[in-house]
């Protein structure tokens, strides 16, 4: 019988005890074919890099499970790099071994459960034998998979999914060999034709005018609907819970959510880890580039919802509709972002870790002092807004390597006149998104108001999946976790919701496959962003060397002239010790009079 090879290939990796378990199952189990499901075919380009290692194959066996468990799709999966067909062959059998299973279906230990089960049968049979290698490293590569692909369609293909785990710049050649070569052929007349959807992720484009250029190329080759341009930190559970708290929430938040109201936004990360053995990429984008045009800036958009019309968040909406109002919303905020008119200390800062210089050397092998450039590990910056709803309102952006710990958090400061005179203190509506490794989820991932809520709202909706951490007390709100029973008896998750905890990839992919693109940016968002940043991020670079040498700040009128703030810190300490050394904390600063 064709299943024992299966059977005892498994007893090899897994032992005995869990053998004859999951040699039962797939005796007893019936088997599974694709007659009447749809097909999605799915080309991961960077098949067999480090971020497709680490977290997309994990997410794509979970979104290929549920999708045959819950909507009768099955997943095929054509994995590219440039490696040969007979090493990327290779690499197929050795990477789907004992360690992937584990990831994907938990721990076996010594009995599986059912869901166990279920989730290892669909890895040997319905998973494994549907990953192919194919070479992607030149046009005829392109068109070879194109032909591979026509030549299995039996007329269930639902669409292509084409996700691109490459460097940057080699995001437009593949985007235009997917063109000429991958898209799915058209149905016949009266039949939905199957979709394609290319995922690009962030970084997009070094500056306004790479950027730009990128963008006109894409466009010229994709409809809007076809290209997802992805941040990962879209799909990071807190973000994605917070979206959903303020799109339930709008109608009573909306009334609040402005500069008559809030007195400043301030958004963080920070993280311990220095630069060490990866220079090579980083001197060439820095802090600006990396952390704050792409990231932070997403959480901008994300913090600022609220403000938009509450009715854009009818349930009443389409999908599509709905998502094309909020880039719109979004895009006009984007828009209305300025600098300061006067630069002051603390409106635009910089700075670089002392252990930087040595870093550089010993991984580039030359002197720091002969880069043409000033490369920040740290910076701050302030923005404020033209719009009506946020002329009042300082937007703090701040991110940094190589400091005393790891925090990604959002600080809203309301006036202390939000709820007139009966709070002593003002109110902050405080998202924590991570903090260290390993730290209790309670406190790493939270979103939690500082004044007493319920005299504004005396219920808000909670987000799925999140509760209150104390029942009487909507103040703080935290993820819901398993209890020890549940997970005793193996009923806590679905056999798609094993093994790794779930990623930003796990979110974002499946909204891919569903074809939402509230969580990704449209192309004219993308430019707005780097017509605000390149400024900054040429101002940042064009430090000369000598000044790097000291710690003493500059001040400018503007972020276009040569000199610059900037100052240097100690690997391990914070970077904005020296420019708030007078104030007792950082997040809600006094507001400023040139603001």
């Amino acid at each position: 019988m064709c299943l024992l090879p299966i059977a005892f290939a498994f007893v090899a990796v897994f032992g005995t005890a869990v053998h004859l378990q999951y040699a039962a199952a797939i005796h007893q189990a019936p088997q599974k074919t694709s007659t009447n499901t749809n097909v999605v075919n799915v080309i991961v380009a960077g098949a067999t890099g480090d971020l497709a290692a680490k977290y997309l194959w994990v997410a794509l066996f979970r979104l290929a499970l549920k999708g045959q468990s819950t909507y009768r799709r099955t997943y095929r999966f054509y994995a590219g790099a440039s490696d040969t067909l007979e090493r990327g062959s290779a690499w197929i059998e050795t990477f789907f071994d004992k360690v992937f299973a584990e990831r994907v279906c938990g721990d076996i230990g010594n009995e599986a459960s059912t869901a166990q089960i279920k989730c290892l049968e669909f890895l040997e049979k319905g998973f494994k034998p549907n990953v192919e290698y194919a070479p992607l490293r030149t046009e005829n590569h392109y068109r070879d998979l194109g032909r591979r692909l026509t030549e299995s369609n039996d007329k269930t293909e639902e669409g292509r999914l084409v996700y691109l785990a490459i460097p940057p710049q080699f995001f437009l050649q593949s985007c235009e060999m997917i063109h000429r070569h991958l898209r799915p052929l058209q149905k016949e007349m009266g039949s939905v034709d199957p979709f394609l959807r290319v995922v690009v992720e962030k970084p997009f484009g070094r500056d306004l005018q790479t950027a730009h250029e990128l963008a006109m190329r894409l466009r010229e080759m994709y409809k809007s609907d076809e290209l997802y341009v992805m941040d990962h930190y879209a799909g990071k559970p807190v973000v994605h819970a917070l979206r959903n708290y303020f799109h339930i929430n709008a109608a009573a938040l909306h009334p609040i959510w402005n500069s008559q109201h809030i007195r400043d936004i301030h958004i963080e990360m920070t993280e311990t880890s220095t630069l060490e053995n990866r220079v090579h990429y980083f001197d060439s984008a820095g802090i600006i580039r990396d952390i704050m045009v792409n990231h932070l800036q997403l959480l901008l958009n994300v913090a600022v919802t609220p403000s938009f019309e509450s009715s854009i968040f009818s349930t009443s909406i389409p999908p599509r509709e709905f998502a094309r109002e909020l880039h719109e919303r979004q895009l006009h905020f984007i828009k209305s972002l300025k600098h300061p008119r006067k630069q002051t200390q603390g409106s635009f800062f910089v700075a670089q870790y002392d252990e930087y210089e040595v870093h550089y050397e010993e991984e580039l092998d030359k002197r720091l002092a002969q880069s043409n450039h000033f490369t920040p590990t740290a910076a701050m910056v302030e923005l404020t807004s033209s719009l009506d709803a946020w002329e009042n309102t300082t937007f703090r952006l701040a991110a940094a390597k190589a400091t005393a710990k790891r925090l990604l958090a959002i600080i809203v400061t309301f006036k202390d006149s939000f709820f007139s005179n009966i709070e002593a203190q003002s109110c902050t509506f405080t998202v924590i998104i991570q903090r260290e490794l390993n730290t209790d989820s309670h406190h790493s991932h939270r979103i939690e108001w500082s004044c007493d809520i319920e005299k504004l709202q005396p219920r808000f909706k909670l987000p799925g999946g999140w509760k209150y951490l104390h029942p009487d007390n909507n103040r703080i709100l935290v993820p819901v976790e398993a209890t020890a029973g549940q997970v005793e008896h193996g009923i806590e998750a679905a056999e798609w919701e094993l093994g790794d905890e779930p990623s930003a990839y796990d979110i974002l992919l499946r909204e891919v496959a569903s074809g939402s693109m509230e969580n990704f940016a449209d192309l004219d968002e993308v430019e707005a962003a780097w017509e605000l940043w390149t400024p900054l991020v040429n101002a940042a670079e064009s430090i000369e060397t000598s000044d790097t040498q000291t710690n003493k700040p500059h001040e400018t009128d503007s972020p276009h002239t040569s000199k610059r703030k900037h100052a240097s810190y100690p690997a391990g300490t914070s970077p904005w010790k020296q420019l708030y050394h007078s104030r007792s904390q950082l997040v809600s600063p006094s507001p400023r009079d040139e603001l």
